[in-house]
């Protein structure tokens, strides 16, 4: 991988470290199946718990996740040009990098305030109106950015994706 693709990387132990927990404990409820018909209900209470308690960081890790499949693709799309497919390399590879480099600082700043969030959730419920306004603020705020920087991303990821398709369907074609 290419050392400006790799810095973009949000790896398992950086998502553990932002998260405070390790992801696979936020991913999922059950990590293995239960042994004992007892053991069934004593998984589905600590499920029940664990997905009340990480709603909110789940669909963030579901986030990085996605995010770190579009890394996945654009390696592809650079291993299938520097094989000696020239056709296949991305015309705008630094803009896509730089849109891959906005989303990644979000969503750090995201899992950070959410864990933040969750960790002091006893002192905002005490004091909400210290964070009633600025919060009202700072959500607006967020939403409008979000949804424009979403949506130029989300558009950048699609094009260097179809790209690789059509370029994988190419190689396919020349066999």
């Amino acid at each position: 991988m290419r050392p400006d693709l790799q810095d973009l990387v949000i790896s398992e132990d950086y998502l553990t470290n932002l998260v405070g927990e390790k992801p696979e404990r936020v991913r999922g409820f059950f990590l293995e199946k239960p042994k004992e018909p007892g053991d069934f209900l004593i998984k589905l209470g600590r499920g029940s718990f664990l997905w009340l308690k990480y709603k909110a960081v789940r669909r963030l890790v579901k986030e990085v996740d996605r995010y770190n499949t579009v890394i996945r693709a654009v390696h592809i799309n650079d291993q299938l040009e520097e094989a000696g497919n020239p056709g296949v390399g991305l015309s705008n590879r630094e803009r896509v990098l730089e849109a891959l480099g906005v989303m990644k600082t979000d969503l750090v700043r995201a899992l950070k305030t959410e864990r933040i969030l969750r960790e002091n959730k006893q002192f905002i419920t005490k004091n909400p109106q210290l964070f009633t306004t600025n919060l009202t603020t700072l959500t607006a705020l967020h939403l409008s950015d979000q949804a424009s920087e979403y949506g130029r991303v989300l558009d950048q990821a699609l094009q260097v994706a179809v790209g690789v398709q059509e370029e994988m369907r190419k190689l396919q074609n020349q066999r």
